[in-house]
């Protein structure tokens, strides 16, 4: 055995996994163009906390966060029983109205439930 320090091992940032992942053919990066007719927003999942009176608190989003899923960069995972994706939006032309559908309601083995995350538009 060598002497001096043991090294710690090296464990791949996300950015140099992901750099490592896109030089294999299963991993390239594929760009689809669509036309739409609205855009399905994704609400933050509401937090189960009460307030100092015992009363849920009705959390607040701004329009522009939940926008944020078409800027270009940020990517979101999706899974499906056979694989995971991810995927990133991009609104490359906007048509004369925008249509957005709010994602509110999940569904889980039990039953189905409802998000009442407010969302706060922009007045100007």
């Amino acid at each position: 055995p060598r002497g001096g320090p043991p090294t710690e091992p090296h464990f791949p940032q996300p950015a140099e996994e992901k750099a490592q992942l896109l030089q294999n053919a299963e991993y390239q990066e594929m760009m689809v163009e669509s036309t739409f007719m609205y855009l399905t927003l994704d609400l933050p999942t509401a937090p189960l906390y009460k307030d100092e009176k015992e009363q849920l608190i009705i959390p607040q989003v701004p329009l522009f966060s939940i926008l944020a899923k078409f800027n270009g960069a940020t990517e979101k995972e999706y899974k499906t029983y056979k694989e995971n994706f991810l995927k990133r939006f991009q609104l490359t032309r906007l048509p004369p109205y925008l249509i957005f559908c709010i994602k509110r309601f999940t569904k889980n083995n039990f039953f189905v439930e409802k998000n009442p995350t407010i969302v706060n538009f922009p007045i100007t």
